[in-house]
């Protein structure tokens, strides 16, 4: 994006879920923001979603200066979305063999001390790994849980873009 700034005017937004996004990468990379809101364009979206169970805990995605965006709501700020008010995601049935829709499936608020996303997940287990992830880490479904929410954003950004 610093060598070819056209791209940049281009871009809706650039969706790196599961990747951490820091202050210091963005003081270092000034031609870019992090999205603020619902429907602002040219944005960089991201969040690393985790249980209370990580709180303290080493998680290797997680950076410090990490910046998380709610997936519900599309705030940066801490105020909570209910699962209520998650469109469903998919989880992988193991018994059944296939990806399962599941309505309401987290809430969701940023905690912006870690910068990252703390959910409480119903049916769904942290991922494997806790080593490198924590005991509460929900990095291996960071889309998943948010999928429609996920999906109807894309739309409203795009919307956006357009006018």
């Amino acid at each position: 994006m610093k060598a070819h700034p056209e791209y940049y005017k281009r871009m809706i937004a650039a969706y790196v879920i599961g990747f951490a996004v820091t202050e210091d990468y963005l003081k270092e990379n000034p031609h870019l923001k992090f999205a603020e809101g619902a429907d602002d364009t040219g944005v960089i979206i991201s969040w690393n979603t985790e249980s209370p169970a990580n709180e303290g805990q080493k998680n290797g995605v997680v950076l410090p200066g990490a910046i998380s965006i709610n997936p519900i709501n599309w705030k940066r700020d801490e105020t909570y979305a209910p699962a209520v008010e998650n469109l469903g995601g998919y989880y992988y049935d193991e018994e059944k063999g296939q990806m399962e829709k599941v309505p309401h499936v987290a809430d969701a608020k940023v905690n912006l001390k870690r910068g990252t996303v703390i959910t409480t997940v119903k049916d769904v287990p942290p991922v494997t790994g806790t080593d490198f992830f924590g005991p509460g880490s929900y990095h291996e479904v960071d889309y998943e849980l948010y999928f429609f929410n996920l999906k109807a954003n894309v739309a409203a950004r795009v919307a956006a873009y357009m006018d």
